[in-house]
């Protein structure tokens, strides 16, 4: 059997095992976990899109997981629309905000680049704020109905909502591959190497901008709509800065620039912060972000590549002394 179909075969039977996980652990704070891991994972690969392929720091992420969270809700809850409709509209509104926000990137790079997209996040987190008759404010937008999908299934329930997450989930990574792996993503990585000779050589550096930071967008609002049907409450919390820097810690440490990386760096990190629970309730202090900084400090000095990069070289080294 070739390596090719023996790698195919591997991700088949690994796939197959997700699908069977939380059927075999038949517990709902483990299926709780697995739901919030498979949210972020939407959500970092979104940012390791823009980020780590094509090289714009944008630090105000969260804001696009907060119009998808708030757009859906709110018409689901005011307009009655069925929850999926609530969904894509949500994640529609998110792609337009990005391709507003995209629209100084044009002129913008680096840290004021990052500042840009950090202001624009705030202005919409004190909207949130004191926008009181829409959003409740500091109160949070609490209510909000359960998903519900085709021929009136609700999904309420840990278990039913982990395969509509894995199902957003999958198709994200698979865009995600199909768009990195065409003559699109090679230009947005040759755009993140040398912006200036790509555009030398005829590359339409604003359009491939504005289409990534929409595409980026539209997987963060869908991140945030179902983050909200699931949570079936929402605060202007989720706006802020600290979200981003969540998405930031997970693809930093699972690997920029990588399919895989996000993934891992999502599921890893989920699972380890609610371990950091057990340890702040002892001692009454809220360490996550602290230790996040920390784990990524020690990422960005001893392993720039992340746990992706690491078993890149450790494949590489055992591929090696298995030559030698």
């Amino acid at each position: 059997m070739s390596g090719s179909a023996m790698g195919k075969m591997f991700w088949g039977f690994g796939y197959l095992a997700i699908i069977a996980l939380p059927l075999i652990v038949d517990d709902r704070y483990f299926q709780h976990l697995l739901v919030t891991a498979l949210i972020f994972v939407i959500f970092s690969s979104s940012w390791n899109l823009l980020a780590g392929y094509t090289g714009l720091l944008n630090l105000g992420h969260a804001a696009f997981f907060g119009i998808g969270g708030y757009t859906s809700a709110l018409l689901v809850m005011h307009l009655g629309l069925p929850g999926w409709l609530g969904l894509i509209f949500g994640a529609f509104m998110s792609a337009f905000a990005g391709f507003l926000l995209g629209i100084p990137s044009l002129r913008l790079s680096g840290p004021f680049l990052a500042i840009t997209t950090i202001g624009f996040a705030e202005i919409l987190h004190m909207v949130a704020m004191n926008w009181v008759d829409l959003t409740r404010g500091s109160l949070g937008l609490y209510g909000i109905p359960p998903l519900e999908g085709f021929l009136g299934i609700k999904f309420t329930n840990e278990l039913s909502y982990y395969y509509v997450c894995l199902s957003a989930a999958t198709l994200t990574i698979y865009c995600f591959w199909r768009l990195t792996h065409s003559e699109f993503g090679l230009t947005l990585k040759s755009m993140r190497e040398d912006e200036p000779g790509a555009s030398s050589i005829g590359i339409d550096v604003s359009r491939y901008k504005l289409c990534v930071f929409t595409i980026s967008a539209f997987f963060g609002g869908l991140a945030g709509g179902l983050f909200a049907h699931y949570q079936r409450l929402l605060s202007p919390d989720i706006l802020t800065l600290p979200e981003t820097f969540t998405a930031l810690a997970m693809t930093m440490i699972g690997g920029l620039g990588t399919i895989a990386g996000p993934v891992i760096g999502a599921v890893f990190l989920t699972f380890f912060s609610e371990g950091l629970r057990f340890v702040e309730d002892l001692i009454h202090f809220d360490i996550r972000m602290i230790v996040y900084g920390l784990m990524l400090v020690l990422t960005i000095l001893f392993f720039p590549g992340g746990i992706m990069g690491f078993l890149t070289k450790l494949r590489i080294f055992n591929h090696k002394k298995t030559d030698g």
